[in-house]
């Protein structure tokens, strides 16, 4: 896998280190992909502020209508090299999903995605990453933030791989991957983590975009909504070059997940795009810094069924 997952790491490390010590004086050590932590999602912060007038989003006295029992989530069993995806077409897929309502998409791309993930058989996947990031505030001015900046360009690279997955799953050299995002755990997003959401028809296929809501993880909390659709940053076992944080902000801005779901349930390609900042204080050796930056994580997955 690419430097991708590694750049949030590298982002308050690398801005941190230059400022206290100006000088970078080695290569991090990570111990694990930057990506999500086994942790009840039962925390974080939603901030209202972004979501739209228009949204959808339920008062918190509103029931939240959890994606029905009786979906079909587990996989053909047949195994073989190429996908043996189901010859029916789904009841929804027959009808015209532009008015459906957030609930209603939420049960079918739930469907979709647990279905997926849980495949049995054989499938490659065409799997792209990328990561823009710019250092906005830094102790040193602009000098520290054009060194930042630089390194960072320098580590992060964008990547084009094919992966094969079976029962689900494929090993990469940073661990095992399961097919689509969140990286641990179902797709258990809920009416209340979505500012927008919209279906429609493309030939056969049904595209679904959803927009979350604006939301804070901390040191101590993590982004509910997030963890239960796309993920988030967890930096509890990352090596710092021993920089202490004080606190650490990471505010999800505008998260969007689009799906293209076939007629048999499945999902045919997802795009994920995660835009972030990142504020954080550190201290080493007797010195405080405070570092800002924003960042956008990308990811494509193209499923070649």
């Amino acid at each position: 896998m690419s430097n991708c997952k590694k750049v949030f790491s590298l982002l308050i490390t690398f801005a941190l280190v230059l400022s206290l010590t100006a000088c970078f004086t080695g290569p991090l050590k990570y111990t694990s992909n930057i990506y999500e932590h086994t942790t009840v999602v039962n925390q974080g912060t939603v901030i209202p502020d972004v979501i739209p007038t228009n949204s959808q989003v339920p008062t918190t006295n509103a029931p939240v209508v959890e994606p029905s029992q009786n979906t079909e989530t587990t996989a053909p069993s047949q195994e073989s090299t190429t996908a043996d995806v189901p010859e029916h077409t789904t009841a929804a897929q027959t009808a015209d999903p532009s008015s459906w309502t957030t609930v209603e998409i939420l049960e079918f791309v739930t469907d979709a995605v647990t279905k997926t993930k849980a495949y049995t058989s054989q499938v490659t996947v065409n799997h792209q990453e990328s990561f823009t990031a710019n250092v906005t505030k830094a102790p040193g001015g602009a000098m520290i933030k054009n060194i930042a900046n630089g390194i960072i360009e320098g580590f992060i690279k964008p990547t084009d791989e094919v992966l094969t997955f079976k029962g689900g799953k494929t090993t990469t050299d940073e661990g095992e991957l399961p097919l689509l995002l969140p990286k641990r755990g179902a797709f258990t997003l809920t009416k209340d983590g979505v500012a927008n959401a919209t279906a429609k028809k493309n030939g056969d296929n049904v595209v679904v975009k959803i927009t979350l809501v604006k939301e804070m993880g901390t040191l101590t909390s993590i982004p509910s909504h997030h963890a239960a659709s796309v993920g988030y940053l967890d930096i509890a076992d990352v090596d710092l070059m021993g920089v202490k944080l004080s606190y650490l902000n990471i505010t999800y801005t505008g998260t969007t997940a689009e799906f293209v779901i076939n007629p048999n349930g499945y999902v045919v390609n997802a795009d994920y795009s995660i835009p972030v900042h990142i504020a954080c204080e550190g201290s080493a050796m007797g010195f405080n810094a405070e570092i800002e930056c924003e960042g956008v994580q990308g990811e494509k997955w193209k499923i070649n069924w």
